[in-house]
């Protein structure tokens, strides 16, 4: 009764915000007409709920909800008034309505469309456990099939994608019924199995036999348990998230390319032990997080290799560690990326990473002490500095300069004559002294013939297309140093080019990529792969290959779940990709090994000290 006059107010609210009928009639003759035309009133309201206005469909089941007295036509309007504020996004205002219906009009042939109506509703709200709650209600009592096929496959997508294990757990006490029972025991079973609790799995598969040993589900429950018992001989599912189409749709297609490769060069031996299952982000977050709940859902994987940028690889990132599912990003670099998840493995190292490294290198292994800096003033080139610097700092080095530039830059005049200026202060050359001593015996010298020899090591993460202005206004300048770089001057076809070779000639860089040419393990990659694919492997499909086999050989090293190939990702140390070293082991689920390459002679080779 309490719910009943709670309704009353509301709907009488409601009432008012779409409209009052145009009059109010007497007690005794209001109820007669209302009676009366309630069929016609009901069919007027239903023609204009499906032409699709429903703010006014709306106001007129209202009126009907809201009439006395009752008639026959009352659960059929309450039901109405509900979809149509639904259909006006009015969430909860759609709940009251079917609220009222499966309250207090249980016997009504509408319950089940109600019920089903509320979990929709619930859905859009984010109350997911309530709403498949409603669903497990419709797939225990109703007997309308397409009502049921509906709230099957919601309440599968919601149990597998939105609720923990934990929390489809507690959903067992309201499965009324074998179907019931069955969706939510293959989806408590589907979350164990993820995070390799095999008995446990088995154990809410049994219990579900026994109470419907004869049901329609006991086949797919069999062959579930059948799955469960054969543990690491059962397919395990791996998921790929790539721009197939979009912005970076070249590059994505180059790592697909490799990963198919790998995954067949697996199979060859006849025993297939991966479900390949592809997704296109096409370059963007909204639909990468979508193929990767449908991944982590539906295709119930245990590994993703994804994406390309590494914003989007964090975002699906920390979505798969929610579920205890692995990825493994086979291009991302940015600092903080693997940070998102448990589960979460970059195949490169890091932009941190990569900076300290090539300090220590030119530190411990060249001998140099002074630096200077000249770095695009953004993201990429803040962090390279910054991680640079840092170790150059504590390992007892010392920053002569350090300078910036806009990325649309093609002058670096300014820069360069302040890192001039700041490197003879460091040396105490006096310039000006030089300068009149020339005057005096008769010559003319130039600030900028007085060459800068006081910098042992110029620092210059900059991209490739900067490189061809960077490179000759730093000899332009007389600025006679070595020059150190990222991973962007790993840009043969521009290194080589005339305008630029004799300035950039001698540098030495750092990358993750640069394949042992003169293995054997290489050259025999590398025929195959154009065998098969008739091309050749170039650096995206390589990271596209040795991320596959990272997750494929802890499969068949018996990892099937999502943290068991974790553990086994991360106890790599010194493991020989085709790309080069990977090391996960002692570190935060980077790519420890970088490569120190030297761009000599128009070759990019790997620099020996």
């Amino acid at each position: 009764m309490k719910l009943k006059n709670r309704f009353s107010f509301v709907g009488i609210a409601l009432l008012f915000w779409f409209g009052l009928p145009g009059s109010l009639l007497s007690q005794q003759s209001q109820k007669v007409e209302i009676v009366a035309d309630a069929e016609g009133n009901f069919k007027k309201a239903l023609r204009i709920y499906v032409d699709q206005d429903y703010g006014l469909a709306g106001r007129k089941f209202i009126s009907l909800v809201a009439a006395e007295p009752l008639h026959h036509r009352m659960t059929a309007s309450l039901l109405m008034a509900g979809k149509s504020l639904y259909k006006l996004r009015r969430y909860v205002d759609s709940i009251l309505y079917f609220d009222r219906l499966v309250t207090s009009y249980p016997q009504s042939k509408y319950v089940d469309d109600a019920f089903y109506a509320r979990a929709t509703a619930r859905y859009r709200l984010g109350q997911h456990i309530e709403a498949v709650k409603d669903l497990l209600w419709v797939t225990g009592y109703s007997r309308e099939q397409e009502l049921l096929r509906r709230s099957t496959r919601l309440a599968k997508y919601l149990m597998a994608t939105q609720l923990s294990s934990k929390e489809v757990e507690g959903l067992l006490q309201y499965a009324s019924g074998e179907q019931a029972s069955a969706l939510v025991s293959m989806a408590l079973a589907g979350h164990e199995l993820q995070k390799g609790a095999i008995d446990y799995a088995l154990a809410v598969l049994e219990n579900h036999k026994k109470r419907y040993a004869h049901g329609k589900y006991a086949r797919q429950i069999d062959e579930l348990i059948g799955e469960v018992r054969n543990g690491g001989n059962r397919v395990t599912g791996v998921g790929v998230v790539l721009p197939i189409s979009g912005y970076f749709s070249e590059e994505g297609l180059g790592v697909l390319r490799g990963i198919k490769f790998a995954h067949n060069q697996k199979s060859k031996n006849g025993q297939k032990i991966v479900k390949l299952a592809i997704r296109d982000s096409e370059s963007s977050m909204i639909k990468a997080i979508q193929s990767t709940k449908e991944l982590v859902g539906r295709e119930r994987v245990q590994a993703i290799i994804g994406d390309l940028e590494s914003g989007i690889t964090a975002g699906i990132g920390a979505l798969a560690a929610e579920r205890d599912v692995v990825l493994v990003g086979p291009t991302a670099t940015e600092n903080g990326v693997a940070s998102v998840g448990e589960t979460v493995f970059l195949l490169n190292s890091d932009l941190e990473r990569k900076g300290r490294a090539l300090a220590e290198y030119a530190v411990n292994s060249l001998g140099m002490q002074t630096f200077a800096t000249l770095a695009p003033a953004d993201h990429y080139g803040q962090q390279m500095v910054a991680s640079f610097t840092a170790t150059i700092d504590e390992l007892g080095g010392r920053i002569i300069a350090q300078s910036w530039y806009d990325t649309e830059s093609e002058d670096f005049g300014r820069q360069f004559k302040n890192i001039r200026a700041a490197a003879f202060k460091f040396d105490s050359t006096d310039v000006e002294l030089m300068m009149q001593e020339a005057e005096d015996r008769g010559e003319t010298l130039k600030e900028r013939d007085i060459p800068v020899l006081s910098i042992d090591g110029f620092f210059i993460p900059v991209y490739s297309e900067d490189i061809m202005y960077v490179a000759p206004q730093l000899a332009q300048h007389n600025i006679r140093t070595q020059i150190l770089g990222g991973e962007y001057l790993d840009d043969l076809e521009i290194l080589k080019g005339k305008q630029i070779q004799p300035y950039i000639n001698g540098a030495i860089f750092v990358s993750d990529y640069f394949p042992d040419e003169d293995s054997r393990s290489f050259r025999t990659f590398r025929s195959e792969f154009r065998l098969e694919m008739k091309r050749s492997p170039e650096r995206w499909e390589v990271f596209g290959y040795d991320a596959y086999n990272l997750i494929v050989n802890a499969i068949e090293s018996g990892a099937t779940s999502g943290p068991n190939i974790a553990r086994h990702i991360g106890q790599l140390s010194n493991h020989q990709g085709q790309k080069g070293g990977i090391s996960f082991l002692g570190n935060s689920r980077v790519n420890e090994d970088v490569n120190f390459l030297q761009f000599i002679n128009g070759r990019i080779v790997k620099h020996q000290n």
